[in-house]
């Protein structure tokens, strides 16, 4: 098996079958789609089994419902792909995506690969493509308010995982993505950029937690986070992110006072 995608779905009926589509129509066909449910409470499940039955690459698990992080670890502990790709249920592949990268990674012998993005929405209109040049220092400095990338850019090999025993993290319930690359990036991962390629689609209408979240919400949520990760680390990352935790502060008390009825009235 090339690839495991895997994709946690909750209450996903509206965008899920579009999801699977984007990887049937993958040019690279030796996959597994892992998609597990997380206890929705609408027919996301019933469309999964509907589909499956006609393409036994789709594989559905059921569970009760425990957030994303738990359905992606759920989906990873029993991948059997020699690379994963994780995608949630409401957005898109671009159809080379994972020939193109898998054949880089191979040749190359990468670790993990990834590419840029873009907003798309129901109707199929894309936004121009938007990228990121990932590292460590990076993701503890600037990942979020000054440049992102969803999960399903990324492609990573599976046996790097399993070698620095690196898993989605359930302890936390606020920013895991951030921690997992966190992870990844400590380990020193050979890596490729596919720089200017849109291989990954976030949908504009995405049932996330922090795309329809308020910026408040977002903004306690990454507090939260980085209070934790202050916490567990020392030296110069620890210096790194009490700054970040500093600067993201002020923006925020900045941001609510602009905000706040007093100043509007002045």
């Amino acid at each position: 098996m090339k690839v495991s995608i895997i994709t946690p779905c909750y209450n996903a009926a509206e965008y899920i079958t579009n999801t699977i589509t984007s990887v049937q129509q993958q040019t690279c066909s030796d996959w597994e789609m892992i998609i597990v449910d997380d206890g929705s409470t609408d027919n996301s499940a019933e469309i999964v089994k509907q589909i499956s039955q006609q393409d036994s690459r789709i594989k559905l698990i059921q569970k009760e419902n425990g957030g994303s992080a738990s359905a992606r670890k759920l989906g990873l502990s029993i991948a059997q792909g020699e690379y994963i790709q994780f995608l949630d249920a409401d957005d898109l592949l671009d159809k080379n995506k994972l020939q193109l990268q898998i054949t880089q990674m191979e040749q190359r012998s990468l670790d993990v690969s990834y590419t840029d993005w873009c907003w798309i929405n129901m109707n199929g209109e894309t936004t121009p493509i938007r990228g990121l040049h990932c590292s460590l220092f990076r993701l503890l400095t600037i990942w979020g308010p000054f440049g992102t990338l969803p999960p399903h850019s990324f492609i990573y090999k599976h046996q790097f995982l399993k070698k620095n025993s690196i898993n989605i993290p359930t302890h936390i319930k606020e920013r895991e993505d951030w921690d997992f690359h966190i992870e990844i990036f400590s380990r020193d991962p050979k890596i490729q950029r596919f720089s200017g390629y849109c291989g990954a689609y976030y949908m504009k209408a995405s049932t996330g937690k922090t795309t329809g979240a308020s910026q408040a919400t977002v903004s306690i949520g990454s507090f939260k986070y980085l209070l934790y990760r202050i916490e567990i680390e020392n030296g110069w990352r620890k210096l790194l992110l009490l700054q970040r935790f500093s600067l993201e502060l002020c923006y925020w008390w900045l941001q609510k006072k602009k905000t706040s009825p007093q100043h509007k009235l002045s």
